[in-house]
């Protein structure tokens, strides 16, 4: 072998193990590039985790602080509510309570002038009947016969016409024609409980007198 040949020999031996060491060093900064990539895919990865989980802890959160709000919503809204109910209830209860006031109020002016208004007739009745109230003489004369027509409720005039005597006679049970004979003076007397002979005499007409009065009240 020549020098030219030992030359290139070693040449060759030095080339390749540069090429040997150089693929060394690529295997080796490839192992080492490929170990950091599979290391920031992990860190990005537990990131992304983290992010994740921090995400869903603030959906958490956020959904347990929003149904809070909801329930103190509703519990506002139900006290609400049962105020409203009560300051109803006790507006009609006042309402209520004022109407029974006003209506009692108003029964007891009612009553008030429904007693005056009987007083006042009472009084009135009392001076009407004082008016007609017979001294009981046995004489049957006009002012017997007009307290006779007011209890009777015929025309008032005095006279004892067919009107008055037809009233009388239903009164004591005669037959109604208007006319006075024995027979309504018999029935007359036996009504007033005197002696029934059939003739109107002062007996008779005092029996009367008293009767009317105390129809009068007296």
């Amino acid at each position: 072998m020549g020098l030219f040949d030992s030359f290139k020999k070693k040449a060759e031996d030095t080339a390749a193990k540069v090429e040997n060491k150089t693929e060394e060093k690529v295997a080796a900064v490839e192992a080492a590039a490929k170990a950091k990539e599979e290391q920031i895919a992990a860190k990005a990865k537990e990131k992304v985790a983290a992010a994740k989980a921090k995400e869903e802890q603030l959906a958490a959160e956020a959904a347990a602080k929003k149904q809070e709000a909801i329930e103190r919503i509703e519990q506002k809204k139900a006290a609400a509510a049962a105020r409203a109910e009560a300051v109803k209830a006790e507006a009609e209860s006042k309402v209520e309570e004022i109407k029974l006031a006003a209506e009692t109020k108003v029964e007891g002016a009612k009553a008030e002038v429904e007693a005056k208004v009987e007083e006042v007739k009472a009084e009135v009745a009392e001076k009407v009947n004082d008016a007609f109230k017979l001294d009981v003489d046995g004489i049957f004369g006009p002012a017997s016969i007009k307290s006779l027509q007011h209890i009777l409720g015929v025309t008032e005039d005095g006279i004892l016409g067919p009107e008055t005597t037809k009233a009388l006679q239903s009164k004591v049970g005669a037959e109604p024609d208007g006319e006075w004979g024995p027979a309504t003076s018999k029935a007359l007397q036996t009504f007033l409980g005197v002696t029934a002979d059939g003739e109107a005499g002062p007996e008779t007409y005092k029996a009367l007198q008293t009767w009317i009065n105390k129809q009068l009240g007296f």
